[in-house]
């Protein structure tokens, strides 16, 4: 009773086994679920011819031929293969057959036909709609070998060297024997011995161990070629793996044992229930893809574990097997995993009958695609956001086009002007706005394509007017698709490359003006360092007499025709420069020496620059200044001299002005009127302050203009001297700015502050009164500058109007004042004060 129930339970497998008779060429046994699978009538099975007659047509010459071949040298045999079902539908089987031996000849076939329908289905799903092509498994070819009795190859055919993964090269001239278990060595070197003159061909079976230490059966038809003496001069050996037909042996010879592991160690999930919803067998695959163990199901139900909302599909599918409507059942459902979470699963059930016919139990084959469905679902949504995207690509396009498919994305508006319903609707618009002179090109090139096989992807830049009649550049990737139950189509991405293309020749523009420039300006050199991007610009031959070759191909080659003074004031710089992390222009000036041993000067303008991929690299511009440093020497030496002659001239104004002063000094010794020696001394007193100024120029080492405070300094302290008699109670108090003055600023104000001192040295304190006399330098700002010459004497007459008077001294104020372009006034409240605003200009002009 066990026995018939566990064969009950095999025969509701999705396999047929079966005995075919070579004699009658029939089935005379199948098992039940041959007429689930392919819906024949049971009876059908047994007449003469059905199998080859229900092959598909394109199987039908080879899988019967392949069998027949192997069936004719007694050997096992493994194919795959289609059959048409009563429907009309293609079934794919997988055949694994053996041969019955009587007599010593073949009698019969015993095999197993293994529905891989379903799986074939499933494959094609699980590649996430990408169209491939399914290849049959094509008969393995057997392994030709020739070899000398000592063990030399002469020949090997190219299944040996694959097999043993070895090249021909490796093979023929030396020996090779396999790795195989020790017992079929000796067994191996036996079986040769044995061949003879009277028994020259044999068979031998062993196992090899192949270099990833699997294990496989190999069959051997070893013959002996003799010689005309009937001596043994070489053995031909003809062998083919037999891994499978080992296999499949002992599965046919202990079928119970085998189906058992099948059913525990099936890669998917296999589980036998009754009509009450109970366990009765499940599997480790079934197992795993619940996440209970054998022992929780087998006190549950399988409505325990099933999504709440695929009970009522459960109970309407276990009610209409009940009822014998229907013996296979193919459907999706959900179970709870036993962590809560939602595995998704296809199922596909076949009903088992009792002696009676009566359903009695139930057999599932669970297939987990829950991972299928995530991608699916992933993919659903992968494609929206792609087809998101492509209408919102303003460049980017997409074409299909063949004899059942023709579709362009809608975005093509946004690049022609035109609608896609327009491209689709006339399939000779887009050739219509193609440019004559492209039309020619690009269809060579696509005839050329198509010629070779469609191979790779085609690449075109093609030039079509849009709406508005403008050019429009597009950069075509075109491509064939080769659906596997469809006909063949094109694709395609068109890119909008016309701003590209404008840049393009923007920038070519500009490096030909550029090149231009150069060409013409041999004196101007430019040129890039470093990531690859060594550069320097044609024209330094013309200015140094080596090419850019010579200096781009050797490292450091301005360093070694640098002049040696200057080398090491270049890299203190570049030093200094690279501390700061290379900001800014670096500006040197060194020499080189040209090819022709002669040095020039180079001025060079260093900067740093950044490529759009983010990397840096020096660029810079190399001038020949030779001519301008030439110009700068001359220059230097034309100015050391004028200083030179300038100092000379201050040395000797100054000498003549003092040699004034003396006069006058001499002729006051012979003046006694009061008066008189009163003009005498103020005209020396300004005669020395015009003095003082040249000799502040004279020792000054710039002659262009004078330290104002120091110059005061000396002048008041000459003025005190010279009025000593009546100077003796008299503070003066010098204030002043750091204050630079031009020759022609430095006279005129000397000489208003000689007069204003004296002025108030000779009439502010009458004999015996003490006073302060202060002077004051400020500089307001850059330019303009405040004079003050203030006493706290008896004040100025009242009735005297310093602007309009006879003295000399104040009428020779107002007009150097005037000289000077500034402003003098005068307050009379505690003594007098006066004061004089200026500006610092060139006076030279105003003269």
């Amino acid at each position: 009773m066990q026995k018939d129930r566990f064969r009950d339970l095999i025969e509701g497998l999705n396999i047929i086994t079966y005995e075919f008779d070579l004699r009658d060429h029939r089935f005379v046994y199948v098992s039940r679920m041959a007429e689930s699978i392919l819906g024949y009538p049971f009876e059908s099975w047994f007449t003469v011819g059905f199998w080859f007659e229900h092959l598909h047509p394109e199987d039908r010459m080879w899988a019967s031929e392949f069998s027949k071949y192997h069936t004719k040298l007694n050997k096992g045999h493994e194919f795959e293969y289609r059959m048409i079902a009563v429907d009309g539908s293609i079934k794919w089987f997988k055949d694994i057959t053996t041969v019955n031996i009587v007599n010593g000849k073949a009698d019969s076939l015993q095999g197993v036909l293994i529905d891989m329908t379903e799986r074939k289905q499933t494959e094609q799903e699980l590649i996430e709609n990408k169209e491939m092509y399914k290849t049959l498994v094509e008969q393995q070819s057997e392994m030709i070998t020739r070899w000398k009795p000592d063990g030399t190859f002469t020949y090997v055919n190219d299944v040996y060297c694959r097999f043993f993964e070895k090249d021909k090269n490796e093979l023929i001239g030396k020996t090779h024997i396999p790795q195989m278990p020790p017992e079929d060595l000796d067994r191996f070197a036996d079986f040769f011995k044995k061949l003879t003159k009277e028994r020259p061909v044999g068979n031998f079976v062993h196992r090899v161990i192949m270099p990833g230490g699997e294990t496989r059966w190999l069959k051997w038809t070893d013959k002996a070629i003799l010689n005309d003496s009937g001596e043994i001069v070489e053995y031909q050996t003809v062998g083919r793996d037999i891994t499978v037909q080992k296999e499949a042996e002992i599965a046919l010879r202990d079928s119970e044992q085998q189906l058992q592991l099948i059913f525990d160690n099936a890669p998917i999930g296999m589980a036998l229930t009754d009509f009450r919803n109970n366990y009765i067998k499940v599997n480790k695959a079934y197992c795993e893809i619940v996440g209970y163990t054998k022992d929780e199901l087998f006190n549950m139900t399988f409505e325990d574990i099933s999504h709440p909302d695929d009970r009522k599909l459960d109970y309407e599918v276990l009610e209409r097997a009940k009822q014998g409507e229907v013996t296979n059942f193919h459907f999706e459902k959900r179970y709870i995993h036993k962590n809560g979470k939602t595995i998704y699963a296809e199922l596909h059930l076949n009903v088992l009958k009792d002696v009676s016919g009566n359903p009695y139990q139930v057999i599932a084959q669970v297939v987990d695609i829950t991972e299928r469905k995530e991608s699916e679902h992933i993919l659903k949504q992968t494609q929206a956001r792609l087809s998101a995207v492509l209408n919102n690509l303003p460049i980017v396009t997409i074409y299909e086009y063949g004899e059942d498919t023709n579709f362009v994305s809608e975005n093509i508006l946004d690049i022609l002007g035109y609608s896609a319903d327009e491209f689709m609707n006339n399939k000779d618009l887009f050739s219509n706005l193609m440019l004559e002179e492209d039309i020619l090109k690009y269809d060579r090139k696509v005839n050329e394509w198509k010629s070779n096989g469609s191979a790779g992807v085609l690449n075109n830049e093609i030039r079509v007017r849009n709406r508005k009649n403008e050019i429009v550049w597009l950069e075509d990737h075109m491509f064939e698709v080769k659906p596997e139950n469809g006909k063949s189509y094109f694709s395609g991405i068109m890119i909008d490359i016309t701003e590209q293309k404008k840049t393009k020749q923007k920038i070519h523009d500009t490096e030909t003006k550029f090149a231009a420039i150069l060409k013409n300006l041999p004196k101007v050199v430019v040129y890039q360092s470093g990531d690859g991007r060594d550069f320097v610009s044609e024209n330094i031959a013309e200015m140094i007499g080596y090419l850019p070759s010579d200096i781009i191909g050797e490292k450091y080659f301005f360093g070694k025709i640098m002049h040696p003074d200057d080398l090491l004031v270049v890299k203190n710089s570049l030093k200094d420069w690279h501390k700061i992390n290379e900001e800014g222009i670096l500006i040197m000036e060194f020499r080189l020496r040209k090819k022709t041993g002669e040095y020039i000067w180079i001025e060079d303008h260093m900067f740093k620059a950044k490529a759009d991929d983010g990397q840096e690299y020096l660029s810079g511009v190399l001038i020949d200044v030779t001519e301008r440093k030439l110009y700068e020497q001359r220059i230097s030496q034309s100015l050391k001299e004028k200083e030179l002659l300038l100092k000379e001239i201050h040395h000797r104004v100054k000498n003549n002005l003092q040699v004034v002063s003396s006069l006058l000094k001499l002729q006051s010794g012979y003046v006694s009127d009061t008066q008189t020696l009163d003009i005498l001394t103020d005209s020396q007193n300004r005669v020395k302050s015009m003095a003082l100024v040249h000799q502040k120029l004279y020792q000054s080492k710039d002659y262009s203009q004078i330290d104002f405070s120091e110059y005061l300094k000396q002048l008041s302290s000459h003025l005190l001297n010279s009025f000593r008699s009546t100077s003796d109670d008299v503070e003066l108090r010098i204030s002043s700015d750091n204050v630079f003055l031009s020759i022609d600023q430095a006279i005129p104000c000397g000489l208003i502050i000689n007069e204003l001192i004296s002025n108030s040295l000779k009439y502010a304190f009458p004999v015996g009164r003490k006073g302060i006399i202060n002077v004051g330098v400020d500089s307001l700002n850059n330019n303009d500058y405040h004079i003050t010459v203030q006493d706290n004497g008896i004040g100025f007459p009242k009735d005297l109007n310093y602007k309009d008077t006879k003295s000399l001294g104040l009428q020779l104020v107002n007009t150097l004042v005037g000289q000077i372009d500034g402003t003098i006034s005068m307050e009379n409240h505690v003594g007098t004060s006066f004061k004089i605003m200026f500006s610092s200009r060139d006076l030279s002009k105003l003269n």
